[in-house]
């Protein structure tokens, strides 16, 4: 009797001291599961490449006056006939470099025309008056290119030239022509450094052209050779 009590006692205890290992190999299992379908751990932080920094366009605004030195005779027919201008030039540097020398797109407003023609002329411009009258105008020129060589240095030569249209208000060089004429220009000069915003501008040689294309029965035209002299003024920040 003893013995059959004792013997199922002692295969229950060998079968729980089996299962116990199991159990355990089991939550091992679980915990090794977790581990391995948890995403690894990083300290690397994605870094981003700088943008390159964009320079912006150099520019320069000059104010000029114009000072005819004679007429002439050139591509005209007219006598006595000179012009006085002050105009607001736009230059900006973005047209690269030709023959070592800085391209820029220019262009400008004359908003003081000042013609000074003979009082009475024929339907060809000749004077059939000594006196001279004032015809008052303005002028726009949004078509032009100025070659500047030596950009960063002290003295600047350059050239420039125009092309625009000049209106007056009345009928210029003749009571045959017309109010509307083009105009070009072309001119030699010369940028002095005064600081690093502002240079002197001069302009010792320039030709001055106005004529109506024979937009009428008349086109006399004129032709004036001048002196230009202003303050360039240079626009944003200057590393000169």
């Amino acid at each position: 009797m003893v013995a059959i009590i004792w013997l199922p006692g002692l295969a229950s205890a060998h079968c729980q001291e089996a299962q116990a290992p199991v159990v355990m190999d089991a939550a091992q299992a679980s915990n090794t599961l977790i581990k391995t379908e948890s995403p690894p751990a990083t300290d690397v932080v994605p870094t981003q490449e700088p943008r390159p920094v964009k320079r912006p366009v150099d520019s320069e605004i000059a104010v000029t006056g114009m000072i005819p030195d004679g007429d002439y005779r050139l591509f005209s027919a007219t006598v006595r006939c000179t012009a006085w201008t002050i105009g607001v030039e736009y230059d900006r540097h973005s047209l690269g470099h030709i023959l070592k020398s800085q391209v820029d797109w220019a262009m400008e407003v004359m908003p003081f025309v000042l013609l000074s023609q003979p009082a009475v002329s024929d339907f060809w411009g000749n004077a059939e008056s000594p006196n001279q009258e004032w015809v008052p105008g303005l002028s726009i020129s949004p078509v032009g290119f100025r070659f500047r060589w030596r950009s960063n240095a002290a003295i600047k030569p350059f050239i420039v030239g125009k092309l625009g249209a000049i209106v007056f208000d009345k009928k210029a060089f003749s009571q045959s022509a017309s109010y509307a004429n083009f105009n070009i220009q072309a001119a030699f000069g010369v940028q002095f450094r005064l600081n690093k915003k502002v240079d002197l501008r001069v302009e010792p040689f320039e030709f001055f052209h106005v004529s109506n294309g024979y937009l009428a029965a008349s086109n006399p035209g004129m032709d004036q050779l001048a002196t230009r002299i202003g303050i360039s003024y240079h626009l944003g920040k200057q590393e000169r």
